[in-house]
């Protein structure tokens, strides 16, 4: 790679005759060039800079991808060319104050690595995290506009890791894990879906979705991560459909933040007393059925006195039952506070002011992905599902 780009159209030029290149190198089953990637970072929303702990400071791509191996060179206002050593990593675009995505060309093995690194090392990154029900609208979103002869691919993933009724040295034993990949027409994939469903509930749980290429051939493979694969032989259409994912995903998450944020207001009465009003939604996850007692305390055991990935909650455990426990914990993304009340039957989330609701986000994407595909998810009274419609539908 030449590190000696002065602009975004160079760049932006660069990339769109690689992607072109490679598409043809796809089509003709002689790959070279590895697959561009990008990956979207989410930070918090711009309300929170208030805070005494968090300034917009902190949000400048020098200090969120700072490393003692890297270096960061500015290109325009919102591009940048990320360096390890004399090797390029690739070029970080900053969408918006909460939205930044790294494009990539390097093996996955080498940005996968480089990308968990990042967001591991950093209590402002996460994950743009999607869960198998926000891919549910998508798919709907993308055969209401796309010839129903297009073709999309779907990876459905479910691993029962909490399935084995002993942990040791903090690890789980083997498990079982479902993964199958399905290439369809989009004009009845979703009732064919939803027909394998009746039968598995592993169906549920979407690993990645191809959005088809809007101008061309191919398309772009969205991981629940917030990785995106370009197949198509356009970055152009790459980039424009990577915008539209992160408009939705965070009109969905701030959406989500006024309704679910616990804010605490004294109320002074008519004879000067003082009374304490509460005012939130909880976040309601209502399993298919029951989890096992030996599953439930697995994953409890194993995901909050580390804070381990992919969940990210630290928390001190309060015993209420073998089957129910309440969680007081933070966030390891912004180290907001969290407050949980989870039994075998239903996991409970409160999020006080200025926790980010891509918790909710992870939350679900992998409880969809561990513990039951098949879960139900509350805002309130209104399913997490009508928001997603709402939002995309532009109401």
């Amino acid at each position: 790679m030449n590190d000696e780009w002065k602009s975004r159209e160079e760049v932006f030029a660069y990339l769109e005759e690689y992607s072109k290149n490679t598409k043809e190198q796809i089509d003709d089953y002689k790959i070279k060039n590895t697959l561009l990637k990008s990956y979207i970072f989410e930070t918090f929303d711009e309300s929170l800079y208030e805070s005494k702990s968090i300034s917009k400071e902190m949000t400048n791509i020098f200090n969120l991808f700072k490393g003692t191996k890297n270096t960061i060179k500015q290109i325009d206002e919102e591009l940048f060319i990320l360096s390890e050593g004399k090797e390029i990593i690739g070029f970080i675009e900053q969408i918006n104050p909460r939205f930044s995505v790294l494009y990539t060309t390097q093996s996955s093995r080498f940005s996968d690595r480089i990308v968990q690194t990042y967001i591991k090392k950093s209590t402002i990154l996460d994950s743009l995290w999607i869960s198998g029900k926000m891919f549910d609208e998508f798919l709907k979103e993308i055969t209401s506009y796309h010839h129903p002869h297009r073709y999309t691919k779907m990876k459905f993933e479910f691993n029962s890791m909490f399935e084995r009724d002993y942990i040791s040295d903090n690890e789980i034993e083997e498990h079982k894990v479902s993964s199958v990949s399905l290439v369809e027409e989009l004009g009845d994939i979703v009732h064919k879906i939803n027909g394998v469903r009746k039968y598995f509930s592993s169906f549920h749980s979407i690993g990645s979705l191809r959005f088809p290429s809007n101008i061309g051939k191919g398309g772009h493979d969205v991981y629940q991560n917030g990785k995106v694969t370009n197949r198509s032989d356009s970055f152009i259409d790459h980039r424009l459909q990577l915008k539209q994912i992160i408009r939705t995903y965070q009109e969905t998450t701030e959406y989500l933040e006024q309704k679910v944020w616990l804010e605490v207001e004294e109320i002074k009465s008519n004879d000067n007393s003082i009374t304490t009003s509460f005012k939130a939604s909880p976040v309601t996850i209502k399993f298919n059925k029951p989890l096992k007692e030996h599953v439930f305390n697995n994953f409890i055991e194993y995901t909050f006195p580390k804070g381990s990935a992919p969940f990210k909650i630290y928390g001190e455990i309060k015993r209420v039952s073998k089957e129910r426990v309440h969680i007081y914990g933070v966030d390891l993304h912004l180290w907001q506070n969290v407050i949980l009340d989870l039994s075998t039957e239903e996991f409970i989330l409160f999020l006080p002011k200025g926790t980010c609701g891509n918790t909710i986000h992870r939350l679900v994407t992998n409880i969809q992905r561990f513990l039951d595909p098949e879960i139900d998810v509350y805002i309130g009274n209104t399913l997490y599902e009508d928001i997603l419609k709402q939002v995309m539908g532009g109401q």
